[in-house]
């Protein structure tokens, strides 16, 4: 009976490690093509005018927008039979293509020859992204191949997106390159062994083979954006790690004090396992937040998110301890022994808490230094991302740049006004151009009827113009503009554009970037404050079922806000206004206005991660001892090692994605990577044994109603 009690645990260990390991092969294989099933957009509405007015465009007037721009140079020049050829070819490779068709090329259009003897070539595309992705790569490769007369280079949206997708690729491989060697060196001397350090390795590649995995799956039912491969695999491996790192370290104080593996493992599972399984929760909550968006760019990091936490829970309450159990004493193979004495950095970090503790007006410093950062954000200008994310080197980018210092590309800016179902005379719409074109702004209006600027008709319309922005009772005009898109003058010009009633009963809809601009900061703001309801809401419910006080989850969310926006100051100060932009490698530019939304909310359930790991250790030797002040410094004298450790791994994590080519991933790797060094040494080391020491016995306080209700249901350590 005994023999068969201790072999038991090992055969469940042996049973759930082999779960594990089949999981791992079978996601693997699941995900092995995820990079190809995801999309590169998703920042846009899909309910606004704008993408309406895009729809309408693509179907009704499929020349107005063409989704892939082809700039050709031919040595002999494009008269030459070399570019005759070099044009037979590329027509012909476009006609292999369903869905595609040339709507414009240097043969029969002036504008597009550049004085330097560069032509230009206008495809479009028809069908959604993932048709648009197919059809580009396809024609990449025929095109690269055959067309041997010229040199072609490949832009427009299709173009960029195509190379968004083979930096991002590129990115991944980078970036754990750089990110998991310098994780096992931190680890092993977190934990001076080789076993102990590998451990955390093998279940963060489980969670992220796992998330991506499921990742497809999702991929396969709804629309999921490309980047979120990157949080899968920073904060798969960050995150995976942390987690081991705590359990692996109460596990490892519980058998030094002196309890048998099994008792020890028994009371990590019971303590640290609680903890584990409250922080995966807040973590959850905070990313969940991001499904109330429309865009699905947003949406994607809230799904990614949810399975890399629910993956890396799993990993670090279910396989290692099974790992555990089989390893025993083996754990501690490989291990060096440290001439520092033992707890040391424990007593450094209680020194800390004592400090802070003792002398409050350490706050007003660190508050001051966090507002200073914030300052930036003050003069934040935002935008949509464009070309300008890539590198200056990538082919869509340089496409980009002749055209706008080549050819006249002021049609790119203006605004598009159509309609299906115009019931108006040729004289109503007159009218409604007339005024269009008078409008502050405007340069020019197009229509079927002729060009109109500064409330006239100036060029009368052609057979060819009549066709080109006619279609049936579909109506297309084209408002030429010298503002600036992403300005508060092109959001401006937007506005009283749609303001002007086109009359006879018609609906008009209004698109282009400018367009685009305001439908996404009008979305965005119209969720945000459900968002930031929702995640102060779970914040308060998950943190008082924790520690059964009113008080402490209030400090918790004000304090990580207050880090948060100098955090975002911090993203301003260097990617907008441009500063070590040449260090990093990347285009000042505005701020992708989905950025700041998805960096707060990664950066709040990472930073409400920690305040969960040091109120466990503080609210446990409070309970053990009823001395706030020794709860204090002796919980972050616990955990303060802990939270550094696990602060630097999960840092490395996100400072490696800042090696990407792709600016707004270079910016949600570095701000993030700040955000949680602050959070670990500034919030927690300072301002919250401070608050602490302020709010004294209130700090567990609640009305009878609600300390009965934790009685109930409230879940602590111990």
């Amino acid at each position: 009976m005994t023999n068969h009690s201790r072999t038991t645990p090992r055969r469940r260990a042996v049973i759930t490690l082999l779960i594990g390991l089949v999981f791992a092969i079978v996601a693997g294989i699941a995900g092995a093509d995820v990079l190809d099933n995801l999309k590169t957009g998703g920042f846009d509405d899909p309910q606004s005018d704008s993408v309406a007015a895009a729809d309408v465009l693509a179907d009704r007037f499929p020349g107005s927008d063409p989704k892939l721009v082809l700039v050709v140079d031919v040595s002999d020049g494009l008269d030459s039979a070399a570019g005759r050829e070099a044009l037979d070819d590329i027509v012909g490779a476009v006609d292999d293509v369903d869905g595609a068709s040339v709507t414009g090329s240097y043969a029969d259009a002036e504008q597009l020859r550049s004085d330097t003897d560069r032509g230009v070539v206008l495809v479009a595309l028809a069908g959604d992204e993932d048709t648009v992705q197919r059809a580009t790569t396809a024609l990449r490769g025929t095109i690269t191949e055959e067309v041997t007369s010229a040199t072609v280079r490949f832009g427009g949206i299709a173009g960029i997106n195509d190379d968004l997708n083979a930096q991002v690729k590129t990115d991944i491989i980078v970036a754990e390159t750089i990110a998991i060697p310098i994780t096992l060196v931190l680890l092993f001397f977190a934990f001076r062994g080789v076993v102990a350090a590998l451990l955390p390795v093998g279940v963060a590649g489980v969670t992220i083979l796992g998330s991506l995995g499921l990742l497809n799956v999702v991929a396969q039912l709804t629309s999921v954006s490309l980047f979120a491969v990157n949080l899968v695999t920073a904060l798969g491996l960050g995150l995976a790690i942390d987690y081991c790192l705590l359990f692996l370290t109460r596990y490892r104080d519980e058998r030094s004090g002196g309890a048998t593996d099994e008792e020890a493992l028994r009371i990590a599972r019971r303590t640290t396992g609680r903890t584990i399984v409250f922080s995966g929760v807040v973590v959850a909550a905070a990313l969940a937040t991001l499904m109330l968006f429309d865009q699905y760019f947003l949406r994607s990091f809230a799904i990614a998110g949810l399975v890399i936490v629910g993956c890396s829970v799993v990993g670090a309450v279910v396989l290692l301890p099974a790992a555990l159990t089989l390893l025993g004493r083996r754990i501690d193979w490989g291990r060096l022994r440290s001439r520092r004495p033992a707890g040391a950095e424990g007593r450094f970090w209680y020194r800390v808490g004592d400090h802070a503790y003792r002398r409050p007006w350490l706050a007003v410093p660190v508050i001051a230094l966090l507002i200073a950062m914030a300052a930036p954000f003050a003069h934040a200008e935002f935008g949509v991302p464009d070309e300008r994310v890539l590198p200056a080197d990538a082919e869509s980018r340089v496409v980009a740049d002749i055209m706008r210092s080549d050819f006249d590309v002021a049609e790119a800016d203006a605004v598009s006004v159509v309609t299906e179902d115009w019931a108006g005379t040729d004289r109503e719409l007159e009218e409604y151009a007339t005024e269009l074109s008078s409008i502050m702004g405007v340069e020019a209006v197009t229509t079927s009827l002729g060009s109109f600027v500064d409330g006239r008709l100036v060029v009368p319309a052609d057979a060819r113009t009549e066709q080109h922005f006619r279609d049936g009772s579909a109506l297309w005009l084209q408002v030429a503009t010298d503002v600036v898109p992403y300005s508060p003058e092109g959001s401006e010009l937007v506005r009283d554009v749609r303001a002007v009633d086109p009359g006879a009963g018609s609906t008009v809809l209004v698109g282009g970037l400018a367009a685009q601009m305001i439908d996404i900061g009008d979305s965005i703001s119209a969720r945000l404050p459900f968002a930031a309801a929702a995640i102060a809401l779970m914040t308060l419910i998950i943190l008082f079922l924790f520690t059964g006080s009113v008080l402490l989850p209030i400090k918790a969310l004000v304090l990580n806000v207050v880090g948060l926006v100098g955090i975002l100051g911090v993203i301003v100060f260097l990617f907008q206004d441009g500063n070590l932009s040449d260090v990093l490698g990347f285009t000042p530019s505005p701020i992708a206005i989905s950025i700041p939304i998805l960096l707060f909310c990664i950066a709040f359930g990472l930073s409400m991660d920690y305040e969960v790991f040091l109120l466990a250790r503080i609210q446990e030797r409070f309970r053990a001892t009823g001395d706030l002040a020794e709860a204090v410094r002796s919980g972050l004298g616990a955990s303060g090692p802990i939270i550094t450790a696990a602060a630097a791994i999960l840092a490395v994590s996100f400072f490696a994605m800042a090696t990407s080519g792709v600016s707004i991933i270079k910016m949600l790797g570095i701000g993030t990577g700040i955000a949680i060094l602050i959070d670990a040494i500034l919030i927690r080391g300072v301002l919250v044994p401070v608050f602490m020491r302020v709010a004294g016995r209130y700090n567990w306080w609640a009305p009878r109603w609600l300390a009965a209700i934790h009685r109930r249901i409230g879940i602590t350590e111990g």
